[in-house]
């Protein structure tokens, strides 16, 4: 049974409760675990490596003197890289622990109480001519850090697709550094690359999450601006499109950012990941096709079986009536 994307709106896609938490721990194209292991392991390494780099950078190269450095935490891009850091160590920690100590999987049928609550059942996004939503009848639990993961990412995709376009657009002067180009470029390539190379779904109400990160950041810039603070460099100001000393245009800036350009850039995350879905049926079209032969083929037997009482080592057999 199918229905169509308007699914994707219901309110239980808001949280993050999902049919398949396997898939937040394995590769879309059925890789070994080893190989997603140490995809994981590199984005780790890389993203800790450069937050190391940035800090170090600010405090020697950037900071008026080293005890200004601290203030690398008032910069939209570097709390992302720190975030999106974090979420890379949660990550990492999540596929060691189910690759190790569960044997690659957390399925765990969801209870009655959950299914009561209207945690989805199994269902996926598919395409046939086009695309739809596939229902199925069963379900299993997200555990608590499958849902950190989960939330994690939906935080950080967004906003650093938007840190780059912020700041290529908008902040770069005509100068940066190999620092200035990592945290503001390889960010959304290391989004999109990773999008695409997970199975984790991406569900379009989940755009919430960013909207919230943004709305606190924004919130902080103006009880820092209330508070006379300053950027690296003394100004009042941290970014030039977010002058709280110009409040109408700000306020007008801060709300489009939040409510128009961030749902925005989650759809089309929403879009690259039914594309990864799409190639991934249209590359295994053969093996679904067969598969889903096989176990309707399975299913039938099954029923008659019951209905005739016929033994399961026996081969269930059509008879050709002349």
């Amino acid at each position: 049974m199918s229905t169509s994307l308007k699914a994707e709106f219901r309110p239980v896609k808001l949280g993050l409760g999902y049919f398949d938490p396997d898939a937040f721990i394995r590769s879309q194209w059925n890789l070994p675990r080893w190989v997603y292991l140490v995809w994981r392991c590199f984005w780790f390494v890389w993203h800790l490596a450069w937050i190391i780099g940035s800090g170090v950078n600010t405090r020697l190269n950037k900071a008026r003197y080293p005890e200004e450095g601290v203030k690398w935490f008032i910069y939209l891009t570097n709390t992302t890289l720190l975030l999106t850091t974090l979420t890379c160590t949660v990550d990492l920690l999540a596929v060691m622990f189910v690759t190790c100590f569960r044997k690659g999987s957390v399925t765990v049928p969801v209870t009655k109480d959950e299914e009561a609550r209207g945690l989805p059942l199994k269902e996926e996004i598919i395409f046939k001519g086009e695309f739809t939503v596939e229902k199925g009848l069963e379900g299993y639990t997200t555990t608590w850090y499958l849902k950190l993961v989960w939330l994690l990412y939906n935080m950080i995709g967004s906003v650093n697709i938007l840190v780059t376009i912020m700041y290529w657009a908008v902040e770069y002067n005509g100068s940066t550094d190999v620092v200035g180009v990592e945290v503001h470029s390889i960010n959304t390539v290391f989004i999109l690359t990773n999008h695409m190379m997970t199975a984790m779904p991406c569900q379009i109400l989940h755009f919430i999450y960013p909207m919230l990160y943004l709305a606190l950041y924004a919130l902080f810039t103006y009880i820092y601006y209330a508070c006379d603070g300053t950027d690296i460099k003394g100004r009042p100001v941290i970014y030039s499109v977010v002058d709280w000393g110009k409040a109408y245009p700000t306020a007008i800036t801060v709300v489009v950012g939040i409510l128009v350009f961030v749902p925005l850039v989650h759809l089309v995350l929403f879009a690259i990941y039914t594309f990864r879905i799409f190639l991934h049926s249209k590359i295994n079209s053969e093996t679904y096709s067969t598969g889903t032969h096989n176990q309707e083929n399975s299913r039938n037997d099954e029923t008659r079986r019951e209905m005739h009482e016929v033994p399961s080592g026996v081969e269930m057999r059509p008879i050709a009536v002349s």
